[in-house]
């Protein structure tokens, strides 16, 4: 076996082993460490340059749909969601810190804040469904405004977590 034909079998294996594991991702709602270190080193930009970091919000989407996989309605949905899925736990953890803070009264509070806010989000995303009624754009909107909720309130708590 030539060493030119080795190399171009193990870059072949290697890019499918890549493309499969962002589909995999992808399929399963997760996000992958690509979408991570995007969203990650686009926090710590906003940070240094004084932005607002409400500005991260897609952009590990806007990476995931350059590839050529996911150049459709579907992959931007899985997009999308493996983005969702990385704000969650932005979300998640800055939840928990939040409720080992606070007082067993607040953390009460905040436990029925987040519930409220969950059916919120869920209310508000349907509306796209509404708009485009029958259209294939409303479940990517539909997925857009999941994202874009969720990352405001991992946001929002991240902030309400470092306060003093």
């Amino acid at each position: 076996m030539s060493s030119s034909f080795r190399f171009i079998a193990l870059t072949t294996m290697a890019l499918l082993i890549v493309t499969a594991g962002h589909v995999a991702a992808a399929k399963r709602g997760s996000y992958t460490l690509q979408d991570k270190a995007t969203i990650e080193a686009c926090l710590k930009k906003a940070q240094r340059n004084a932005q607002h970091a409400r500005a991260c919000i897609g952009e590990a989407t806007k990476v995931c749909e350059t590839l050529r996989e996911m150049a459709n309605q579907a992959g931007i949905k899985d997009c999308m969601q493996r983005e969702t899925a990385y704000w969650d736990e932005i979300l998640n953890d800055r939840y928990r810190q939040l409720l080992t803070n606070f007082s067993k009264k607040n953390a009460n509070k905040l436990k029925a804040m987040q519930r409220s806010w969950i059916a919120w989000r869920t209310k508000k995303c349907e509306l796209p469904y509404m708009l485009y009624e029958g259209g294939s754009i409303a479940g990517v909107m539909a997925v857009n405004c999941i994202m874009e909720t969720t990352g405001i309130r991992a946001l929002e708590l991240d902030e309400a977590a470092i306060a003093p």
